[in-house]
């Protein structure tokens, strides 16, 4: 069963002779349940493709279906609806509130959305993500590993129906890129997740169900 289904995707940046075509066309189709490595140099589209199944971009033309839901027409309203309910984002950077501790980091999509937590749920997630001794420290008080460890919580806490990773072991080292990878795919197979993710590293795109390969805005076959 597909969970995402993209057709015929175009996206243009600029105008003219500086203008930028990132999709070029992108017919696609994701499985439910499974981890999805999308590979590519930079500049061949990854990231506009992942942008644009989370709803955080829209395109020139084409349609993009996730979950039943199509994207097509939706409003900004409708679309934030979409990304708190469906969809869980893990970036390079980590993108935590600074002044949030890691309890109250994990929950902010939850205080967004004006729902409460499942307090079995939470107490789940953290001890499968090793967060228990940190719940109340703040990002800065973490490691890199801990506050990826926190994004990824906080992706998971609203049970989306996929979860988009972009380079999310980029500004780890070695060994903690590798931990962390341990813990998405744990998390993914604890809650029949399905994940997608960007990466430039091989050896981790090779522990992936699918390997997609981007090149000029195009999926290379």
């Amino acid at each position: 069963m597909n969970i995402v289904t993209v057709h015929n995707l175009h996206k243009t940046f600029g105008k003219g002779e500086n203008a930028v075509h990132a999709l070029n066309g992108i017919d696609l189709s994701i499985e439910k349940g499974k981890f999805t490595a999308i590979i590519g140099s930079s500049g061949s589209g990854k990231t506009t493709l992942l942008n644009m199944i989370g709803g955080l971009d829209t395109p020139d033309e084409g349609e993009i279906i996730v979950d039943g839901i199509s994207l097509s027409g939706l409003k900004e309203k409708e679309l934030a609806v979409f990304r708190r309910s469906k969809v869980g984002i893990v970036y390079q950077n980590f993108n935590l509130v600074p002044t949030l501790t890691v309890r109250e980091n994990i929950l902010f999509p939850l205080s967004l959305a004006g729902t409460t937590p499942d307090p079995v749920f939470f107490s789940e997630l953290v001890e499968l993500l090793h967060l228990q001794e940190k719940l109340n420290a703040y990002p800065h008080e973490l490691s890199g590993g801990g506050q990826q460890r926190t994004a990824i919580a906080r992706a998971l806490i609203a049970r989306p129906s996929i979860l988009l990773a972009d380079e999310p072991t980029g500004n780890l080292d070695s060994r903690s890129g590798q931990n962390v990878l341990g813990l998405f795919k744990l998390s993914v197979e604890a809650y029949h997740q399905t994940l997608v993710m960007i990466t430039h590293n091989l050896e981790i795109a090779q522990m992936a169900d699918r390997v997609i390969r981007m090149e000029d805005g195009r999926i290379r076959r």
